[in-house]
């Protein structure tokens, strides 16, 4: 794979986008087809922030990445440090310009700028915070929720899929660091502060909180749509619940992945309700 798309990670910029589409649709249901051309400038906006965001990630990471994750473009040797902070600059700087100029309502400027900001913040300070960073990610994957509703001039729907995904990501988060413990020398992590049992102590807690709230979100449809959200959000909370149970075990890569994929499937089932 070319070194600066790799740099991005397809895979997560896609999702941003499916999240900007999936967002907006939960907010404005058959009235999105209103919206076209702004959700296009959204999802294009989105895609390259969090594509400058990952950039900024790798830069950030390149000592560390050695030994956790070596096949990384810096640590590979694909390409320098100092071109994937340049990289990394145009595109957050590319992302707000289009957001800003591209659309009318100025809202999800502004929580482009507040997420862009938290993100910086992130890779420069919050990240060795440990549980702060986590935090903070898990704001901006909620907020990618907000954005999409405000898009279409709607944000309330949206709140719920907020809740969810901020409280699944710092869940996620918390596991990825029990993962890389041993090379995050550099990063005073949750784990690091207070043990690995402790930090799944509190990554259960979070997913509680989580279903719970899922479960809570019910209220927002009726008939034969309530049906089909509560089938496909208890199916997301059992992928969820298999990926705690396999960190408890240990194995922490299979356990976030899991817990990503239980995020993907809430996300569906917002989706599917919305529809009927």
């Amino acid at each position: 794979m070319n070194p600066y798309l790799a740099l991005t990670r397809p895979g997560n910029v896609v999702l941003t986008a499916v999240a900007v589409v999936a967002g907006s649709y939960i907010a404005a249901g058959d009235n999105i087809f209103d919206f076209q051309v702004e959700i296009m400038i959204a999802s294009l906006a989105a895609m390259m922030l969090v594509g400058g965001g990952n950039a900024l990630n790798d830069y950030n990471d390149r000592e560390s990445d050695k030994e956790n994750h070596p096949n990384r473009p810096i640590p590979a040797g694909l390409i320098s440090a100092d071109e994937t902070l340049v990289y990394s600059r145009i595109l957050l700087s590319a992302g707000l310009l289009i957001v800003l100029f591209g659309l009318a309502n100025k809202l999800p400027f502004i929580i482009a700028l507040i997420g862009t900001t938290t993100l910086i913040s992130y890779e420069n300070k919050l990240k060795a915070l440990g549980l702060s960073g986590n935090i903070a990610v898990g704001f901006m994957s909620g907020a990618v929720f907000l954005y999409a509703g405000m898009v279409v001039n709607d944000p309330g729907p949206t709140l719920w899929m907020f809740g969810l995904a901020f409280l699944a990501t710092v869940a996620r988060e918390i596991v990825k660091d029990i993962q890389d413990l041993e090379g995050d020398t550099d990063r005073f992590t949750l784990p690091a502060r207070i043990g690995i049992a402790k930090s799944l102590f509190v990554t259960g807690i979070l997913l509680v909180v989580a279903w719970s709230l899922s479960f809570t979100a019910i209220t927002q449809f009726s008939g034969i749509a309530s049906n089909a959200y509560a089938i496909g959000v208890s199916i997301a909370n059992v992928i969820m619940l298999l990926g705690f149970q396999n960190a408890r075990n240990g194995d922490y890569f299979s356990g976030q992945k899991k817990i990503k994929q239980g995020m993907g499937v809430a996300m569906l089932a917002f989706i599917a309700a919305a529809g009927l």
